[in-house]
């Protein structure tokens, strides 16, 4: 079923990497600060966009930063993906500001020439760590907050 911005499917339906990959990249374990991030495999869904600054994935990546998108050459909904995985690639950085009071902290994953992605993590029990990583939005800003806790592979 489509939306306002042309995503066919259910909001937590994975899209493909454009790459053919299984995943958009992996956060390794990590301990930092007495916290653990765990490992898990990084994807990007189709979404939902309620409102500014309301949201994951596709749908809301497109409504909320379409303009700035389009200056760095993605024109429509159907290349978010694309803007994702010039993101998130093995080796780039991983920061976190540790706000999260239960626990569950949201990694950024930077890409300097391009953007960042905010990821949530989300309990799976088919994954090996019990976790995966969803794709809350993907933006043009290029600096993250809080400390570099590691690197995506």
């Amino acid at each position: 079923m489509a939306n306002e911005y042309g995503v066919v499917g259910s909001p937590n339906d994975n899209v493909a990497h454009p790459d053919g990959l299984e995943c958009y990249g992996r956060i390794p374990e990590i301990n930092s600060k007495g916290d653990i991030i765990p490992a898990g495999d990084i994807y990007l869904r189709k979404g939902r966009h309620t409102g500014p600054n309301r949201g994951f994935g596709v749908r809301h990546i497109w409504a909320e930063h379409s303009k700035e998108m389009e200056r760095f050459g993605y024109f429509s909904v159907d290349e978010v993906p694309n803007f994702v995985r010039d993101i998130i690639r093995p080796g780039v950085p991983i920061y976190c500001s540790f706000d999260s009071p239960a626990g569950k902290h949201r990694p950024t994953i930077l890409k300097t020439t391009i953007g960042l992605a905010i990821l949530e993590p989300r309990e799976d029990d088919q994954s090996e760590s019990g976790y995966i990583y969803v794709v809350v939005t993907a933006y043009t800003k290029k600096r993250a907050d809080g400390d570099m806790i590691g690197r995506v592979i």
